[in-house]
């Protein structure tokens, strides 16, 4: 077995075990040469070999750091929320509401939701967290004439699609998304605590009721180093 692979390995294993963790500085390569007894072409080899592995992040004239997991999400063929999705996953999420209240529909969200421009809706604007970091800005909005029950409802910590099942009886039972690339806003970029003009991925998305009524559109904002997305092609 290469020694670069089995110091990838080693490096590999403390990072899932918590002893390094996300954002931490791994000791430098001097330091992992004189500790190991190992070249320093063994140690720069192993790092390149986890970099493209996604573990570790490395920076011009800077230590290496360890990498924050990214998102895994699914584009097309899963109708899971955020909240569920992660959940799934064994991750932890937490939640801040940045706004939640009744708004006029624009002529975007208007022709998502089958409605009148000015028709009220519930507007959601929500800051999701993965395993503690800034992970997805996501706005959604919901017909006030189907949702009004959920009016006063605290969504930083209970997930929308369970809570519009239990309150309203409403389940999404299909969807359309479409993805494309931006540069973050630095009002976006704060919030993501990324860099303002760095790429991300923008999620639109409208789910629908049984009878294709739409229920919900969502647009969400994704980091673009921190996030992949999976679509299952079918035949």
């Amino acid at each position: 077995m290469p020694f670069y692979f089995q110091l990838g390995t080693y490096i590999e294993e403390r990072v899932k075990n918590g002893e390094w963790r996300p954002d931490q500085f791994l000791p430098s390569e001097q330091d992992l040469c004189e500790s190991l007894g190992i070249s320093r072409t063994v140690v720069r080899q192993a790092l390149d070999y986890l970099e493209r592995k996604g573990l570790v992040t490395k920076r011009n004239g800077k230590r290496t750091r360890v990498a924050y997991r990214k998102y895994e999400g699914g584009l097309m063929q899963d109708l899971r929320g955020f909240y569920e999705d992660v959940a799934a996953r064994g991750r932890k999420t937490s939640t801040e509401v940045l706004a939640f209240e009744v708004v006029p529909a624009t002529a975007e969200i208007a022709e998502a939701l089958h409605l009148r421009e000015g028709d009220p809706v519930l507007m959601l604007n929500r800051l999701r967290f993965l395993d503690g970091k800034p992970e997805v800005l996501v706005v959604t909005y919901l017909p006030e004439r189907l949702c009004s029950a959920l009016a006063g409802e605290d969504f930083s910590n209970q997930s929308l699609y369970e809570t519009l099942d239990n309150k309203c009886g409403l389940a999404i039972a299909s969807g359309s998304r479409t993805i494309e690339a931006l540069a973050l806003s630095r009002a976006d970029a704060r919030l993501l605590g990324a860099k303002a003009g760095s790429p991300a991925l923008l999620l639109k998305s409208i789910g629908l009721l049984g009878d294709g009524t739409p229920l919900e559109y969502f647009v969400a904002k994704y980091p673009g180093d921190r996030t992949k997305f999976h679509a299952q092609l079918v035949s």
